[in-house]
């Protein structure tokens, strides 16, 4: 009964973070873009390339929840301790990891592009870019560990 209620509340937060996702990059990301637009008539011509780049980004982080809330899933039947876990948990550090190389991308374009510099956005991108590697090598390192426990427990259902 435990595993349910954790499960329960695993899937609670991801509703809300993907929710609070959903809200950033179709809603506020649009919104900034056109204030932009009308600020900086000459890189008006980037609107949409960088809103399909930030949707682009934003793809990976959907992937990402949706092996999140299949972990959930299985958490939720008591199967936290199986193969499929560890190889989620190794699609979302992959799916991390290059939401954050997009990022740091992202972060460089203009100055590498156009020599330009964009100070506040650039710092923004990069913490992005942190969190997003830092979540991906937590989720690889989880998967890496479920993965030998997965190989205990499979040792120890033999000897029993």
């Amino acid at each position: 009964m435990e595993h349910r209620k954790v499960s329960g509340l695993l899937i609670g937060a991801g509703t809300l973070a993907t929710l609070g996702g959903a809200g950033l990059f179709l809603l506020y990301a649009p919104m900034v873009a056109n204030e932009c637009r009308e600020m900086y008539p000459k890189l008006a011509f980037l609107f949409w390339p960088g809103l399909i780049y930030l949707w682009i980004i934003a793809a990976f982080y959907c992937a990402a929840m949706a092996e999140y809330f299949r972990v959930c899933v299985r958490i939720g039947r008591d199967q936290s301790f199986c193969k499929e876990n560890a190889h989620s948990l190794e699609r979302i550090a992959l799916c991390m990891n290059i939401a954050g190389g997009l990022w740091v991308l992202l972060s460089f374009m203009p100055g590498l592009i156009w020599g330009i510099a964009i100070g506040p956005v650039f710092l923004i991108f990069l913490l992005a870019a942190a969190a997003s590697f830092a979540l991906g090598i937590l989720a690889w390192a989880l998967g890496k560990l479920l993965s030998r426990a997965v190989k205990l427990k499979e040792e120890n259902d033999l000897t029993v």
